[in-house]
């Protein structure tokens, strides 16, 4: 089974912790602002590192973080 970034939730939580841009995230999560773009918009599947900061600049449980980067790709299954 392949997997994706569930964006929808991943946006949700970015303006629920405050974060108004890409940029701002990018900067607080200590990740390159092209990588946080193409994360947020699906074009990229995050490494472990970025997850992790992505987790610890969101303040993501690790249950949310397996809702958002490990979302199931049911049309490849």
């Amino acid at each position: 089974m392949s997997y994706s970034v569930n964006t929808i939730e991943l946006k949700k939580l970015m303006i629920e912790q405050g974060f108004d841009t890409i940029s701002e995230l990018a900067e607080a999560a200590g990740v390159s602002r092209d990588t946080v773009s193409g994360v947020v918009n699906g074009k990229i599947r995050p490494s472990t590192a970025v997850m992790e900061k992505f987790m610890i600049a969101l303040d993501m449980k690790p249950k949310d973080a397996g809702i958002i980067f490990f979302k199931p790709n049911l049309r490849n299954a």
